[in-house]
């Protein structure tokens, strides 16, 4: 087995992105180098608010939605720059967040009292807080009928000790005033924390979309009325769609990240090797970036490797999926111990002509049936089976696939997506055949005014290890 190289020694690479793509020329030259292992910090937007708002005002004017409740935790993240300890924890509602149309009106980050010591450390844009601790008459609530349940239960004062006589320090002082604060506030659970949101927000009426039909059932068992809830996963996918520029910046590492690590993973295969050995070395090649591994493929895909470990001379694809700071990248290419076949190097060519030119068309205004269409008509004239070919775009960001889908019916149907600027998304190229074996070709691509840039570096599409 190869002995594990110093992968912090050997992650200097352009962080700041590549240079944004002009037309349809694309250069892999790096607007400046820094070393990415140390890259946690983004000057500018360091901190600031997550959510892209002219975004979310807008889609929720085109859908006629009055405001925003989320507890799914990757948008609850995204509309309060905050995870909630309580989610890190698993609980099933760990925290919530509500988000109104109207920009004079105020949004909120709905969790546990013990939250609040985080809120006001002050190292980043949070909303309005609003605590819930447990009900201090639970007793009063066994059995209860419909309407006791419409009646709010008093809700437990509990906070940690505060030493008396001695001089806090200016975060502890803040501790201590956030926990006299928000336990002298909170409210005995989560659903009715949401009613005190919604009141303070002005959405007492109107059409609400939610990312989970558990709200609705939380609001109900209270008796509260008067608004009208709609599912709205999809509501928060069409508005993640396109990133706001903290995002980028965190997208532009975490596509970085997931680059490096793959291709060190890459670099070290060796003839015999499993496929739990080549995901660990993956696994602990994020971390060493300060990213973490979210999926991970070395194979024929989902199947793996057909016999069961890496053989020579035997293409195989590696898709790899991390996140920095839960933002996304998506990095994928062919790999082949030692020395390729001829048609292991013929579908290489092949790919990277489609590669190469699905890149080509990629600005804003183009569909995604069209990048799929050049991508299988460009690697079929240069040689490939269409049998074995998949050209999927898609989008990602705080998911893997932050692209909407249709709804209307009972089966989910794709939408045809139009690019825009500052979508961030990959376009998978993979081409399976059992039997022979498997190659890919995925980067990380953010959307210009004009073209695109990268956000991993540009290699060929097949690895010779």
């Amino acid at each position: 087995m190869v002995e594990r190289r110093d992968v912090l020694k050997s992650v200097a690479m352009g962080a700041a992105g590549l240079t944004a793509m002009n037309g349809n020329q694309a250069s892999a030259k790096s607007s400046n180098t820094i070393e990415l292992k140390t890259q946690k910090t983004y000057p500018g937007v360091e901190g600031k608010m997550l959510v892209n708002k002219p975004r979310a005002m807008a889609i929720m004017e085109q859908y006629k939605i009055d405001g925003l409740i989320a507890l799914n935790p990757i948008n609850v993240y995204y509309l309060t720059n905050t995870t909630p300890t309580m989610t890190k924890f698993r609980s099933d509602i760990g925290g919530l967040a509500t988000f109104a149309r109207d920009p004079t009106q105020p949004s909120f980050l709905i969790t546990s009292n013990a939250q609040a010591w985080d809120i006001v450390n002050g190292d980043r844009e949070v909303p309005e807080l609003i605590t819930y601790s447990g009900a201090a008459n639970w007793d009063d609530y066994t059995n209860a009928t419909p309407e006791q349940k419409k009646t709010e239960p008093k809700a437990t004062k509990g906070g940690y000790a505060v030493r008396k006589g001695v001089a806090l320090t200016p975060r502890e002082q803040r501790w201590a005033d956030a926990q006299i604060k928000y336990n002298a506030t909170a409210t005995a659970g989560p659903a009715w924390a949401i009613v005190k949101a919604l009141k303070a927000s002005g959405l007492t009426k109107g059409r609400i979309a939610v990312d989970d039909m558990r709200i609705k059932y939380m609001l109900d068992e209270i008796g509260f009325g008067g608004i009208t809830i709609v599912p709205g996963e999809n509501i928060f996918r069409y508005i993640r769609m396109v990133k706001s520029e903290p995002e980028i910046a965190l997208m532009r590492i975490a596509g970085f990240n997931n680059g490096i690590a793959s291709m060190n993973t890459i670099k070290a295969i060796e003839k015999g090797m499993r496929f739990g050995e080549i995901e660990d070395r993956f696994r602990a090649e994020c971390a060493a970036l300060g990213s973490e591994m979210t999926s991970f493929l070395a194979g024929v895909t989902i199947g793996l490797f057909p016999d069961g470990q890496a053989v020579p001379g035997k293409a195989f694809l590696i898709d790899a999926v991390s996140h920095f700071r839960q933002y996304h990248g998506d990095f994928s290419r062919t790999v082949c111990i030692g020395e390729p076949p001829k048609d292991v190097l013929a579908r290489a060519k092949a790919n990277k002509a489609g590669r190469d030119a699905v890149h080509a068309a990629i600005k804003p205004g183009v569909k995604f049936s069209e990048l799929t269409k050049i991508g299988f008509e460009t690697q079929v004239k240069a040689g490939m089976p269409r049998e074995i070919l998949i050209v999927s775009p898609h989008t990602l960001g705080l998911e893997h696939g932050d692209s909407p889908f249709r709804i209307e019916g009972p089966y989910s149907k794709p939408v045809d997506h139009v690019l825009e600027e500052n979508m961030v998304l990959t376009v998978d190229l993979p081409y399976i055949e059992v039997g022979w074996g498997a190659g890919h070709n995925e980067d990380l691509i953010r959307v210009t005014k004009t073209g695109f840039e990268y956000f991993n570096t540009l290699s060929e599409p097949l690895e010779v290890v």
